[in-house]
């Protein structure tokens, strides 16, 4: 299949943050195909269809980044590159010269270096789940920003989510150790003023959607 060509937009995007794009272009992935790759990431259902044909990669990855081409402006690539430039970082620090399936103290503190990521953290450690809808209302930041860092944070093997429904909340995930979970335990009960004006609105939403799984479902 020819691949499409590349987004003008795409180009403009990249020479704003001073990455030279001099001889890239669109390939298709048949052309790889007799190559091995260690990990392969694909951003949209089509591509994750395509590279399929990489069945020998050590990892196939999809992160579900919505398309921006539909929208007027450079913006919506801006989004991505910014979006793509986070979840890359989060990859890296958790796949580094020495991976390890099990989540350390260096993974854990460095995830929670970021104020918007630790307060959401904070947030589902105290309610036990939420939607990005909650999230977005009560921390007053744009939907396409919460859903980053809860992607970072459940890719991270922080969070999971769990569908209901139209709802989709994230809570901790089972496989977290004890230890994490004791830590952000301890910082939430240590800190609750970090989080006290977003219980408030939490508790004021009308319309929130609690999710019909028990409390042992959730906590381990």
């Amino acid at each position: 299949m020819k691949p499409e060509e590349v987004d003008p937009r795409v180009y403009q995007v990249l020479e704003e943050h001073g990455i030279n794009s001099d001889n890239l272009h669109s390939q298709s992935a048949l052309d790889l195909e007799d190559q091995h790759f260690d990990v392969v990431i694909t951003l949209c259902d089509k591509a994750s269809n395509e590279c399929a044909l990489f069945s020998d990669s050590d990892a196939l990855i999809h992160w579900d980044f919505k398309d921006p081409k539909p929208h007027k402006g450079a913006q919506g690539f801006r989004d991505t590159f910014d979006g793509l430039k986070s979840r890359i970082a989060l990859f890296l620090m958790l796949n580094g010269e020495e991976p390890s399936d099990v989540l350390g103290p260096v993974e854990l503190f460095k995830i929670m270096s970021d104020p918007l990521r630790l307060r959401i953290l904070m947030l589902i450690e105290d309610e036990k789940a939420l939607t990005v809808g909650d999230l977005t209302k009560v921390l007053e930041v744009s939907q396409p920003k919460v859903s980053r860092h809860l992607a970072l944070l459940r890719d991270g093997g922080v969070l999971q989510d769990q569908r209901e429904g139209l709802w989709v909340f994230y809570r901790l995930s089972d496989a977290l150790p004890v230890w994490v979970r004791h830590t952000l335990a301890t910082v939430r009960n240590g800190n609750p003023g970090m989080i006290n004006e977003e219980k408030l609105k939490i508790s004021q939403l009308t319309d929130r959607k609690k999710p019909g799984f028990s409390q042992h479902q959730v906590l381990v």
